[in-house]
């Protein structure tokens, strides 16, 4: 009894500590995912107009600021009006027949509530434009919205020193607005995404990386299919998906900028073909 009692309190002394120590902060890239009820009230809309999403119920990318700024300029200068928001409760009838275009700037997670989800899905179904940049593309978003991308499911990206390489990137299609004015083969610095499965027979692919001009694990290796860019129908919906764009440095590049302008301009049937006779 002499030898436990100092022991017992000592392990009284380091729980109370352990128990007076502040909580850890919770980690700003990982939010607990949160559902919206109250919609945003919308500013006066000229057409076409585009609403840019950046909600994320899942990883959220330190760019997110820069890469909104970034697409309500690109909006701006065509002469469009835009609505940036991370309210999801903007997806209701009412408020996206307002919308011509949805981009998602870095979106992440199942943001939806079943009322959301069907709003979205009806207007994709009346024929909106979605574009889908970076983390649209992540193992983080609702089967229906994967089958919608057309690819198949996010398996991963490198990590440590390779997360963020230099690679050449192969155009396929130099003649859609989102990519006509890039070079065949363009060096580029990212992080790159990793899938199961290449694009939906469906898809039109307009870039893939060669794999073989960056560190890749085997596990990511997907071959001639690595598509990182690329366009399909959902009806008569245009749906665009670009893999590119984590860090906040490709918010400023003229050549990413100029192929999301691009992506904009198709997806609101501004120019480019494809998606209007079925």
């Amino acid at each position: 009894m002499m030898i436990a009692a100092p022991l017992t309190a000592a392990l009284l002394l380091a729980v109370a500590a352990q128990s007076a120590a502040p909580p850890s902060s919770p980690d700003p890239r990982r939010p607990a995912p949160a559902f919206d009820n109250a919609p945003p009230a919308l500013p006066g809309l000229t057409r076409p107009a585009v609403l840019i999403v950046s909600k994320t119920n899942g990883y959220r990318h330190d760019s997110i600021a820069e890469a909104v700024s970034a697409i309500e300029k690109l909006a701006k200068a065509r002469g469009w009006s835009s609505f940036a928001t991370e309210n999801a409760a903007v997806f209701n009838r009412a408020q996206l027949a307002k919308f011509d275009v949805i981009v998602f700037a870095n979106a992440s997670g199942d943001i939806y509530t079943p009322d959301q989800r069907a709003a979205f899905q009806a207007w994709i179904a009346k024929g909106g434009g979605f574009v889908g940049l970076h983390s649209a593309g992540d193992g983080s978003h609702p089967g229906w919205f994967v089958q919608m991308r057309g690819n198949g499911n996010f398996t991963g990206h490198p990590g440590g020193a390779d997360q963020f390489q230099a690679a050449d990137v192969v155009l396929l299609d130099r003649t859609h607005p989102a990519t006509r004015h890039l070079p065949p083969r363009w060096r580029w610095t990212d992080e790159y995404y990793s899938w199961d499965a290449p694009p939906a027979a469906d898809a039109h692919i307009l870039v893939r990386l060669d794999e073989d001009s960056l560190r890749l694990d085997p596990k990511y290796r997907m071959g001639a299919g690595h598509a990182l860019v690329w366009w399909r129908c959902e009806g008569r919906a245009r749906i665009f998906y670009s893999a590119l764009g984590h860090q906040a440095e490709a918010w400023s590049d003229p050549a990413h900028l100029k192929l999301v302008d691009g992506a904009m301009g198709w997806a609101a049937r501004a120019e480019g073909n494809g998606c209007d006779g079925r």
